[in-house]
């Protein structure tokens, strides 16, 4: 198959890039070694922030008898729910990253280039 484009990476600015020329008719191809959305979105921005936010729960329930909320029981977290929810999160994020950058005709190819 022949391509107008090719674009390395699938983060940021690459998927923005890839789903700009697929939205103005070139035929483009995007070539992602791990995962679609880059490390902000698989290994840094987005997971860090679904674990502080479990964390910040906690933190609350813990402070919550100043505010008049009663908790019975000390509070505890569950690691793997957490991590659960992390992995489910980042999921479906990624999947919506590749869901918009092939609707506009992109090919996406899951191998290292250079």
């Amino acid at each position: 198959m022949k391509f107008d484009i090719a674009i390395i990476g699938g983060g940021p600015a690459g998927y923005t890039a890839a789903e700009r020329a697929g939205a103005n008719g070139l035929r483009t191809v995007l070539f992602e070694k791990k995962a679609m959305g880059g490390v902000c979105l698989n290994e840094g921005c987005i997971p860090t922030k679904t674990l502080l936010y479990s964390a910040k729960v906690l933190d609350n329930i813990k402070g919550a008898s100043k505010y008049g909320v009663s908790v019975s029981g000390l509070p505890a977290f569950d690691m793997e729910k957490i991590i659960n929810r992390k992995d489910k999160t980042v999921k479906k994020l990624t999947g919506g990253v590749t869901m918009t950058v092939t609707s506009y005709g992109v090919t996406i190819v899951e191998h290292e280039a250079s």
